[in-house]
């Protein structure tokens, strides 16, 4: 069975973004399959996938505004980058959280309902920077969570709060959501950095990946770009396409055996 990752931190700009993309130009490298959902109005993934929305293209927002199963399978789309798919999002999607449908949480899950995911090694949700209802609803839906964290002084206080979230989803609707990795990422040789890490290591021991994502130049650049970092050839891109490897080995994504 595909598994469902919830890529997520409550906070903006510590590499959530960068590390959905980064495992996805790391699978699409290996000749593998990857679906990305942008579960983020900022739409960074889609944007960062070279996608621009169409009059008519469904996207999350779509999927969240109703309780219909298998209507996520009306969303997908292809992307520029060989093997990665999307279902991408846009600014509609903050709509959500004012929404008190009593159904709205499930409705991610729902919209996933009978769909056969086989053709994909992986599906990776690139989460709001909340710990709002579109979280809640990303957690619903998935089998594990990969936790993105900067090592900064708040980092071991942030993941405990979203740690929380994790064990009231757990409690009750959805048992089976696992923590499968919490990643360093915009790592830097600083004192302050090693320190942090330490710190972390220390409160979540093996939790913590032993791969941390390196703070470079060459992550922005081939966002920029639109471009897969395992295309990317500048600004000591090969130290970043190493890192998502190792992180990719890491995790319980299956990459072996004939691609779908």
């Amino acid at each position: 069975m595909t598994r469902k990752e919830a890529v997520c931190n409550q906070k903006g700009g510590v590499g959530k973004t960068a590390t959905v993309l980064g495992l996805a130009s790391a699978l699409s490298s290996k000749g593998r399959n990857v679906l990305v959902v942008d579960c983020d109005p900022q739409g960074n993934s889609t944007g960062g996938l070279g996608v621009t929305i169409e009059d008519g293209q469904l996207t999350t927002y779509d999927l969240m505004c109703r309780t219909a199963a298998g209507t996520a399978a009306d969303a997908v789309i292809a992307t520029p980058w060989e093997g990665v798919d999307l279902i991408p999002s846009n600014a509609l999607l903050a709509n959500i959280e004012s929404d008190g449908a009593n159904d709205l949480i499930f409705r991610l899950d729902i919209a996933f309902e009978g769909i056969d995911l086989s053709a994909y090694d992986v599906v990776l949700f690139d989460c709001p920077p909340s710990l709002g209802k579109l979280l809640f609803a990303v957690l619903c839906a998935a089998d594990g969570v990969i936790v993105v964290t900067e090592p900064t002084i708040d980092s071991v206080g942030g993941v405990e709060n979203l740690y929380e979230t994790i064990r009231n989803v757990q409690r009750r609707p959805n048992p089976k959501l696992v923590v499968d990795k919490i990643v360093l990422s915009r790592k830097k040789g600083t004192a302050e950095h090693i320190f942090r890490e330490d710190e972390l290591r220390s409160a979540f021991g093996d939790l913590v990946a032993r791969t941390a994502i390196p703070e470079l130049g060459a992550r922005q650049d081939a966002h920029s770009a639109r471009t897969p970092i395992h295309r990317w050839t500048g600004g000591k891109a090969l130290a970043l396409r190493v890192a998502y490897d190792d992180l990719l080995a890491e995790l319980p994504i299956t990459t072996t055996g004939v691609p779908a």
